[in-house]
Parts: C-alpha cells; sequence; structure tokens
C-alpha cells in the first residue's frame, strides 16, 4: 500500500503548555509501580509525567549519571473498549465531534486492532492496523518508507511532528485531494495507556512498536502494563510487569524561591522564570504547599491570591475564584493593596498582607 504522510512544521513558536516545567526527582530505591506512586504521591506529587519531548529531555538529561530502568507515571488499562484517540502533536486537544469517518470506520477489521488513522482520497478519515512485520510505502519529502510510527519519528526529528488537530486536518485534506496519492498517514492514534494523574497528554516515547496494546498481548499474559524509561538507551519508554521492582522519578509543580520580593515582584519573577504564583484549589494542593512553605526564610510566604478591586473579591492569578480556603480567621474582607500569604510555621494558615512586604514565595511550574 501506498501512503503519503503530512508533516506539521513550526518555525520559532513555542506554545504555553511546551513551555512550562516540572521538576524531577530521581528516586534510586527500587520499589514495585504502585509503591512508587505511593512514594511519590506522599512526598511530592507524583509519579513522572512527560508531556512533551521538551520534558522528556529534560528527565533524560539530568539523569545522564543514572543507566538503569526507572518507572514513570505511564499505565495501561487492559481492553481495546478502554482505547483513547490522541492528536500525536502535544498539547492538542482530540474532539470526536471534528472527525469525519469513512463509512463505518474505524471497525477494528479482521479482528485485528486499528489504532493509526489516515486520510483516503476522499478526505475521509480511516483507521488502519500495522502490524509489526510488515512495512507500509510512504512519499514523504524525501520519498522514505516508513510505518506510522516511523513517520511520526521521522517528523519529530526533522520537523515538529505528524499534521496534527482539526485546523491541520483541513489544510491537509486540501493538498492531499491535490496530489493524486491514495491514502495519507495524519497524527490519529489511540492507545489504552493512561497518565495516573488524570492529565489526558498524548507524548509516548516508545523504544519499538512492540509496546502498542496489540503487541503486549501477544507476547506475554497482560502483566507488563506500567511504562519504565530505560536511561541507558536514550530515555525510551518500554512497558514492564508492575509488580518488578526498580527506581522511579517523581515530580511536583511547586518550587519555593528563597528570595524577599514584594507581591508584584513575586508574580513577575514566577510568570518570567516558571509559571505563575501558585493557586490552592483543594486539599492536596494546600498539603503540598505546606511542605515547601517549611524551608521557607521569612515568616510568611506569598501566594497567588489577591484582592480584586474591580470585582471586590478575592482571586487567584490563575482567574479562579476561592473556593477551597484555609483563613487564619473568619474576617477575610479584603481592600485594593491586599494579597495573601501562608505562615511558615504553626498551622499553615492564610494571612491577609499589604503586596509592599517583603516575603519568599512559591511559583507554580505548570
Amino acid at each position: 500500500m501506498t501512503c503519503v504522510f503530512f508533516l506539521l512544521l513550526f518555525l520559532g513558536q513555542c506554545s504555553l503548555i511546551l513551555c512550562q516545567g516540572y521538576k524531577y526527582y530521581f528516586i534510586k530505591e527500587p520499589k514495585t509501580w504502585e509503591e512508587a506512586q505511593r512514594y511519590c504521591r506522599e512526598g511530592y506529587k507524583d509519579l513522572a509525567t512527560v508531556p512533551n519531548m521538551t520534558y522528556m529531555k529534560t528527565l533524560y538529561t539530568d539523569s545522564t549519571e543514572n543507566q538503569g530502568n526507572a518507572w514513570i507515571e505511564l499505565y495501561s488499562i487492559s481492553g481495546k473498549e478502554n482505547r483513547r484517540w490522541h492528536w500525536s502533536l502535544p498539547g492538542v486537544e482530540f474532539n470526536a465531534e471534528e472527525m469525519k469517518w469513512s463509512g463505518n470506520e474505524p471497525n477494528d477489521k479482521g479482528g485485528h486492532l486499528e489504532n493509526c488513522a489516515l486520510i483516503d482520497s476522499s478526505g475521509g478519515l480511516v483507521f488502519l492496523f500495522i502490524p509489526q512485520n510488515k512495512t507500509n510505502h510512504y512519499i514523504s519529502l524525501t520519498m522514505k518508507k516508513k510505518k506510522w510510527r516511523e513517520a511520526q519519528s521521522y517528523c519529530r526529528e526533522n520537523h515538529t511532528d505528524l499534521a496534527s488537530g482539526a485546523e491541520q486536518l483541513k489544510e491537509a485534506v486540501s493538498t492531499f485531494k491535490s496530489s493524486h496519492k491514495p491514502r495519507s498517514w495524519i497524527g490519529l492514534f489511540r492507545d489504552t495507556w493512561r497518565w495516573s494523574d488524570g492529565s489526558n497528554d498524548s507524548y509516548r516515547h516508545w523504544r519499538d512498536v512492540g509496546e502498542l496494546p496489540e503487541e503486549l498481548s501477544k507476547t506475554d499474559s497482560g502483566t507488563r502494563k506500567c511504562a519504565m524509561t530505560e536511561l541507558n538507551k536514550e530515555g525510551k519508554w518500554k512497558a514492564d510487569d508492575c509488580n518488578t521492582r526498580k527506581s522511579f522519578f517523581c515530580y511536583e509543580n511547586f518550587i519555593l524561591i528563597k528570595e524577599n520580593k514584594k507581591w508584584d515582584e513575586a508574580l513577575t519573577y514566577c510568570q518570567r522564570h516558571h509559571h505563575d504564583l501558585v493557586s490552592i484549589t483543594n486539599p492536596k494542593e494546600e498539603e503540598l504547599v505546606k511542605e515547601k512553605v517549611k524551608n521557607a526564610t521569612t515568616p510568611y510566604v506569598w501566594l497567588g491570591l489577591r484582592f480584586s478591586c474591580v470585582f471586590q473579591l478575592w482571586l487567584w492569578v490563575s482567574d479562579r475564584v476561592v473556593c477551597y480556603e484555609n483563613w487564619a480567621n473568619e474576617d477575610h474582607a479584603g481592600r485594593c493593596g491586599m494579597s495573601v500569604a501562608m505562615e511558615t510555621g504553626g498551622e499553615h494558615k492564610w494571612f491577609k498582607k499589604n503586596d509592599s512586604e517583603m516575603f519568599n514565595f512559591i511559583c507554580s511550574l505548570r
């Protein structure tokens, strides 16, 4: 079968999701995947999630002295009914209502799991199963023969990614119809892998196609449902038995800055160097922030909560209203020029403070 594939090319562009960051921690003590997850959730945020190639490079580069295998947060849920669709380009959300399927596609024709998408000459979407031992012909700018994941790797290494998202798909269909080619790969795929923190990041860094769900089912009894990164093989991912003990990576998305700044200065610093001043919207985030403030060098630490003179209420810098709260007293009426800081000792309650006071502060990393 002859196929072309569409690639996505960006020049000097960087969206917010690609420029934010996590802080990763390598834990050498061997644990099962569930034990590692529990350990990370107690002391950090969770096992390491890897949203895109930039994060993967950070994870791999920061652990060059460790050459073994390490758990990450990804795990698989058995059953073809648990497959989810993703666009290959990280940060592009899949919306089923935007898709135009051909006939009764996808239909797992012949009992094969159809997990890779292409467009045909009508502009419709078709799913195609790619056997591991079968090479399909692709026509690209370099006229190379590639399978879907090889095409994905080619685009990521030489450009940005396979064409992803509704807008890119429209452009791809328009270009494709004038090319007189029968079929073309696009950046749409589905699998059973999940991030345990509930995020829907589509980035995958598998060592080979054998880590796809249909290939795993052929080689074992379904025990290899947890993902690890092979640090001695450029950080590529591989599935393994979740009960195997190995080192692991934790991550967190808050960082304490031990510099004394006014609230406005702290906000500017976080937005320039990380993401934003921290917002606390639930008890779990509160506990993580409490652990951070214990190491502060000031009696209070700035949070991303400020009184809005326009709306006459407290607002997080993330534009969320205050649903979860931990005020030091019932009187938390605000006024212009006031922001909120958490005490570093005691019960770590929230206090109203003048913006001009100088404290340490906590930035969110994503």
